[in-house]
């Protein structure tokens, strides 16, 4: 395919500096140990993060709190399978790799994509009516195919497929057009149609994937990232309204090759968020010295927070077992009680939930993910206030019975009563604050409750006002 090198920033800058390389970990003698993914391994208390990343954040990221991630490509009309052939591998978006594809296999899979049900306007208007603030959309997954007009390669959406449209743009105006903000995911690092980028794991094999390449061929990410990979964040930051950056996977991503990426973000969009797989993988320790390459960590996938963080954080969360859409193999949808917690309890760490669909390949989005993201909606509809604008839970513990936020003044806490009690009641220690007030949010009525010092007991009906969440809001005589 024809590659055009533009000479842009991208390429202007000395490779003295990429050559290095991310040390080895050593390894046990016996067997390998295992990795502490623990929060507490990997947020130090004291980690802070940037002013100017703080500032980026307060400007919307931070009182938006729910976002739609949206895992859409040439995978996508796969469905799960290839060939008759349904690999068990969970993520259907790996299917290139999990289904043991050529790159010039899955070229003639990219040729016949066309997604003419695709409608950016109906998408964005299911987002906003199911309460979500911002889109994220994958501009390149890890296939390395584009679903925008790229000068740097012709394996893009309008060059490569009968579908002629660059969805980006599209997509962008119609997110932009009903208020919500707009973000495009990257895979910098991985890019199986490219021999010269790295792979994640042993499960992406360069043999299978360019069997044309003769054995002793080298491969240099740094070639990679110079002719492909930058250029086109470059693009994308110069010619798309993009208020977010979200990139993945940053295998051999050393901090002068991230940096590289965060300096041309700045450059063309200085106010657009950077999440921490610019160099950080989601489950390892975070490094104070890279806080100054991005503006909020991104945990692991589908992962939320058992506990409050120092950093401002992101679950990348999904409405299914996979992220690309997935009709075959082993795959499942959640449940609307467990997305409306896994939401709650990741603001009520300090953080966003960017919950993931996969549309289908014909373009509409997948059925159960829109069912889904309406229930989430209606429940926000009535208790949204407890959710959005506010910061995460100012109490030393998280309670047995649910989890807690408060509002951004730090007047109000809201109770998220998740487990409702056989008690009839529910406590709360460690308040410093007396309660001058309590009542459902869903309706007003007051709650019982009396408080003796530090000590708050509300008293409950028997059954809870919502089979999910049924939220409690307090007003406080001081701010927390």
């Amino acid at each position: 395919m024809k590659r055009i090198i533009l000479p842009i920033f991208a390429l202007a800058v000395g490779s003295q500096f990429l050559s290095a390389k991310v040390p080895a970990q050593e390894a046990s003698p016996n067997q390998p140990q295992k990795k502490d993914v623990s929060f507490e391994y990997r947020f130090a208390d004291e980690l802070q993060q940037t002013p100017d990343s703080i500032a980026r954040q307060e400007q919307w990221f931070r009182d938006a709190k729910f976002g739609a991630f949206i895992h859409f490509g040439v995978y996508s009309a796969l469905a799960g399978e290839y060939n008759g052939v349904v690999p068990g591998f969970r993520y259907s978006e790996w299917i290139q790799v999990s289904a043991k594809m050529s790159a010039d296999e899955y070229h003639e899979v990219a040729k016949t994509f066309n997604p003419v049900d695709f409608d950016a306007d109906a998408w964005a208007k299911t987002f906003k009516d199911s309460g979500i603030q911002y889109v994220v959309i994958t501009s390149k997954h890890h296939d390395g195919f584009a679903l925008f007009d790229s000068i740097v390669s012709d394996y893009n959406v309008v060059d490569y497929t009968p579908f002629k449209r660059d969805i980006i743009k599209v997509l962008s105006e119609a997110c932009h057009r009903q208020g919500l903000k707009f973000g495009v995911y990257y895979s910098h690092a991985q890019d199986w149609d490219e021999p010269d980028a790295p792979y994640l794991n042993t499960r992406t094999k360069r043999s299978i994937l360019h069997p044309e390449l003769p054995e002793d061929f080298e491969p240099d990410f740094d070639r990679y990232i110079m002719s492909k990979s930058l250029p086109q964040v470059e693009e994308l930051m110069k010619n798309y309204e993009i208020d977010l950056i979200w990139f993945d996977t940053p295998v051999e991503m050393t901090f002068e090759r991230a940096k590289l990426f965060s300096d041309v973000v700045r450059k063309y969009r200085p106010n657009c968020l950077i999440n921490s797989r610019i160099i950080h993988r989601g489950k390892g320790k975070i490094l104070q010295e890279n806080l100054e390459l991005f503006d909020y960590v991104s945990i692991g996938d589908k992962e939320v927070p058992t506990k409050k963080l120092p950093l401002y954080v992101e679950s990348p969360d999904s409405v299914s077992t996979s992220f690309g859409y997935k009709a075959k193999g082993n795959h499942h949808y959640h449940t609307e009680v467990e997305m409306i917690h896994r939401l709650v309890h990741t603001v009520c760490a300090g953080g966003n939930s960017l919950l993931n669909n996969g549309p289908m390949g014909n373009g509409q989005l997948d059925p159960e993910a829109v069912r889904l993201y309406g229930v989430i909606g209606d429940w926000l509809k009535v208790n949204g206030e407890s959710i959005y604008r506010t910061r995460r839970n100012p109490l030393p513990e998280r309670p047995e019975w649910g989890d807690i936020s408060v509002s951004k003044d730090g007047q109000t806490l809201y109770l998220h009563v998740l487990e409702w009690p056989e008690a009839g009641s529910i406590e709360l220690e460690d308040l410093p604050a007396a309660v001058t007030a309590a009542s459902f949010l869903a309706n007003g009525e007051a709650v019982e409750y009396t408080q003796t010092g530090a000590q708050l007991e509300l008293m409950l009906p028997k059954a809870a006002l919502n089979p999910y969440d049924t939220v409690i809001q307090l007003s406080l005589n001081t701010a927390l």
